[in-house]
């Protein structure tokens, strides 16, 4: 427009120079305007401004490229200076300099919420000095913690309700109906018990084990009355106390021979039946998440492996069982879990459930189930990680989008070979 106004100005100042040279022309003596004194008409007049005027307009043409020359000239400077503005404002405003920006960065550590826990460095010396006050301190720091994860919840263990967890019985009734059904599937549950029973060392006056009766029940147990509460025996913790309650019968029939080998081997034989049954279990099924690194489990967890094994272990071997997270559980000792055992002794003339076969056999039983499950004791499950992996991800099979990515993928893996 600046141009524009320019090249007008340029035309009204070429227009008035003609004027002016028309005005000079007429009233100069040498041009014959006025002759003997006497004025021209103002038709001779008109006439000698329109010869001069034909004379002046080519030279004013021949001024026209000059000045459409200065008009592109303008133009493309305005451009380029554009241009530069816009390309000096991205370098030092969007972009910043790579060299001092990578080093910078690289020395800023990322930002990371988390609650370290600080650890006290203390000589033997000092030890029982401040064994107490650092006990202390982990129990209040560990009380502040379960504070706020109940106020943060609305929890109130004092207050609170049970709860019935329907919704947890539906789930576990689903996951032990598809277990039985893989164990009932093809007899897997009968060919893995013969194979284990089958490589199990067995005394010399023991026969080979054979099953003879499975049954793994049709019910499902019954989990009510959940409520939290903190754990006496474990500095506060957390527990779900859980009543369990199931009524199935569970049986696990074999029969095999008692040899005798004295005075020489095989001198007798006496073949023995035996089945056993779990009828009814119920108890109150105590459940916490912890992490294995806790100093109530560091040496729990390193003592049921034997010492053998425990020095071929690598320091990262012994890192996996000590760090992660555990699911804890036991069972407290009113726990009511009856039996039926069956026995049949004899080949010819034959025993049928002797008692004292099976108060043996109801006892071993209890004995192993209280050496593992009841309190104080308890089982420690390690729990796998639950961070989203690409490994673990899965879609349906029915999904359109799935078929779509594997042709695509595909075609990609034909492109690449």
């Amino acid at each position: 427009m600046v141009i524009s106004e320019k090249h007008g100005a340029s035309r009204d100042q070429g227009n008035d120079q003609a004027a002016t040279s028309v005005d000079s022309f007429v009233h100069q003596p040498d041009n014959n305007i006025v002759s003997d004194g006497t004025l021209l008409t103002a038709q001779q007049l008109e006439q000698l401004q329109n010869q001069y005027l034909q004379q002046l307009i080519p030279q004013i043409s021949k001024q026209q490229p000059a000045a459409n020359w200065s008009f592109t000239q303008g133009l493309l400077l305005g451009q380029f200076s554009v241009i530069f503005i816009i390309a000096i404002f991205i370098k030092f405003f969007v972009f910043s300099e790579g060299t001092s920006t990578r080093l910078t960065t690289s020395n800023i550590p990322p930002i990371i919420n988390k609650k370290s826990k600080t650890k006290t460095f203390i000589t033997s010396n000092e030890l029982d000095a401040n064994l107490a006050a650092i006990d202390g301190n982990r129990d209040s720091e560990f009380d502040s913690l379960t504070s706020s994860i109940l106020e943060k919840t609305y929890y109130n263990v004092e207050t609170h309700q049970p709860e019935s967890l329907d919704w947890f019985n539906v789930l576990i009734a689903q996951t032990i109906s598809q277990f039985r059904e893989e164990a009932l599937n093809n007899d897997n549950i009968y060919h893995s018990l013969t194979e284990s029973l089958s490589k199990a060392p067995l005394p010399d006056y023991l026969d080979k084990i054979r099953v003879t009766e499975i049954d793994i029940g049709n019910d499902f147990p019954i989990f009510s009355n959940c409520r939290i509460k903190r754990s006496p025996d474990h500095g506060g913790r957390l527990e779900a106390k859980i009543d369990v309650d199931l009524s199935d019968t569970l049986t696990l029939g074999i029969e095999t021979k008692l040899l005798l080998n004295h005075p020489k081997p095989l001198t007798a034989v006496l073949p023995v039946s035996l089945s056993v049954s779990i009828v009814r279990f119920s108890g109150c099924l105590s459940v916490s998440l912890i992490s294995t690194s806790d100093e109530v489990l560091e040496d729990t967890t390193l003592a049921n492996i034997p010492s053998s094994s425990t020095s071929t272990l690598d320091e990262g071997e012994k890192g996996k069982l000590s760090n992660g997270t555990a699911l804890m559980f036991s069972f407290a000792s009113d726990y009511r879990l009856e039996f039926e055992v069956r026995s049949l002794i004899g080949a010819r003339s034959k025993l049928q459930d002797v008692p004292k076969i099976g108060n043996l056999v109801e006892s071993k039983l209890r004995e192993w189930f209280v050496e593992r499950c009841i309190e104080p004791r308890f089982q420690l499950i390690k729990l796998p990680s639950i961070w989203p992996r690409k490994k673990n991800t899965r879609e349906p099979l029915n999904n359109p989008s799935s078929n779509v990515d594997d042709n695509t993928s595909t075609l990609n893996a034909e492109e690449d070979s």
